[in-house]
């Protein structure tokens, strides 16, 4: 905080008429390992990022060296470049209020000092579940990450703030050969906690799924109905939601949801929240990145689109206030933009299993690739199934691979959306940091198999 806090004055000494310092330093372990630790190791980053005004004009201008001489050139250096940069028409002023909503589950003290020793043994013990499942299954590379992070933001309006969080991610995978036949399976989990995560049940599922998948094949081209994976659809809700409900996009002519507010964008049975505040939610803090306070944005409500998401920038456009979303989505380095913290499609009752046995033909879709190619502005969605399984009269039957699942999510959204499961979790691996959403049966989706 007194590095924050030193930037600032020298900012403004310098000749900013604003000045804000983001801090941010980062411990993260690493594991890689399949039958054995291949790698174990612990990086830190430490690094601040300094953003100034001169009446409407801004820069950024950011150091991993953090000390007074190198803190005194940043201030200078940054002051320099937005004498030089165009004035923005839009720029109003940073944050002014400066406060902590109350959060739960987001740090984890045991972290402070991990037992590499206990890390190692709880990796091997989950490599031995996969291994013990069945003699044919093998572990591939899979990996932990643990990491602890610091973040003090300052600027001229207001004293600095200061957070701490811990995140902890493992993905196990293994594969399985046979008669010519290839099969892999993989299961992860993000928390903030490390009791949260369930080694040995990930790992026995990740060989379940290898095990289960060994005959999968393309099924007929064709529209049906298709169950999709709460895992999987949280990734679907990112890719087209995450910017759509995001002011910046709006502002900026980008989002299929521009000049919506209030109106109906989904089926009745929709109900999405961004909420900062969900105890241990991976995006939960008590300020964002610029020291604006977190909440609770019911973003969709019965289908009606009632709030995008802001910073500060953005709200004073609009003449509203922020709803506490500002991220530096990329490090210290990068300016803040509103960002989902934990965006959340609300839970139903439906239990997944009578999801399948209301279901006379369908597909369920376990694990996919290539969704991140999909349009978010157009709303076209394609993804590769990788792992499904073919639904017949209620009953999985064929298990399928190598098949592509196609849609509009717009028009899905607005009337397509049949039922939602009750088992919420978040996405899978870094497309959707954040976005949590249950297992969900979609009306008629083009499927292009054999």
């Amino acid at each position: 905080m007194e590095l924050a806090d030193l930037a600032v004055k020298k900012a403004l000494n310098a000749g900013a008429t604003e000045a804000e310092a983001y801090v941010q330093r980062t411990n993260t372990i690493f594991a890689t390992f399949a039958d054995k630790i291949e790698n174990l190791k612990t990086v830190e980053s430490t690094g601040i990022g300094l953003r100034v005004a001169i009446g409407k004009k801004t820069a950024i201008y950011s150091t991993s060296v953090l000390d007074e001489k190198e803190i005194s050139e940043v201030s200078m250096r940054a002051v320099k470049i937005a004498k030089v940069t165009s004035e923005d028409s839009h720029w109003n002023h940073f944050n002014k209020k400066f406060a902590k909503t109350s959060v739960e589950g987001c740090y984890d003290k045991r972290l402070e000092n991990p037992d590499y020793k206990e890390i190692a043994e709880t990796l091997m013990s989950a490599v031995g579940c996969m291994k013990d499942y069945d003699k044919r299954v093998r572990p591939t590379r899979s990996f932990l990450a643990i990491a602890l992070e610091n973040v003090s933001v300052a600027n001229n309006y207001e004293e600095s703030s200061e957070r701490r969080g811990t995140e902890i991610g493992v993905f196990l995978a293994c594969k399985v050969q046979e008669a010519g036949m290839n099969s892999t399976g993989a299961e992860q989990q993000q928390a903030r906690t490390w009791k949260e995560i369930r080694f040995e049940d990930l790992a026995t599922k990740a060989a379940e799924k290898a095990v289960k998948y060994l005959k999968a094949k393309p099924i007929m081209s064709g529209r049906m109905s298709v169950i999709i994976r709460n895992q999987i659809f949280a990734n679907v809700l990112a890719i087209f939601l995450s910017g759509p409900i995001n002011a910046d996009w709006v502002q900026k002519g980008r989002s299929p949801l521009s000049g919506k507010l209030g109106k109906q964008v989904a089926s009745e049975n929709i109900d999405l929240v961004d909420d900062g505040t969900a105890r241990g939610g991976l995006r939960t803090r008590p300020f964002d990145d610029e020291g604006h306070p977190t909440q609770r944005t019911p973003i969709i409500e019965k289908g009606v689109l009632k709030s995008y998401l802001h910073d500060t920038y953005t709200a004073l456009q609009d003449n509203v206030e922020s709803t506490g979303n500002a991220s530096r989505l990329f490090g210290y380095w990068t300016k803040p933009q509103p960002s989902p913290s934990n965006l959340i499609l609300q839970s139903g009752k439906t239990k997944l299993e009578e999801i399948i046995r209301g279901t006379k033909k369908g597909l369920y879709v376990d694990q996919t690739i290539g969704e991140w190619l999909s349009n978010p502005v157009s709303g076209n969605l394609n993804a590769t199934v990788t792992h499904g399984f073919l639904i017949e009269n209620g009953k999985e039957t064929q298990p399928v691979n190598g098949v592509i699942i196609a849609g509009n999510f717009h028009e899905l959204l607005r009337s397509g959306v049949e039922m939602i499961g009750n088992d919420v979790r978040n996405s899978m691996g870094t497309i959707g940091m954040g976005i949590y959403s249950p297992t969900v049966k979609l009306a008629q989706l083009t499927i292009a198999g054999k």
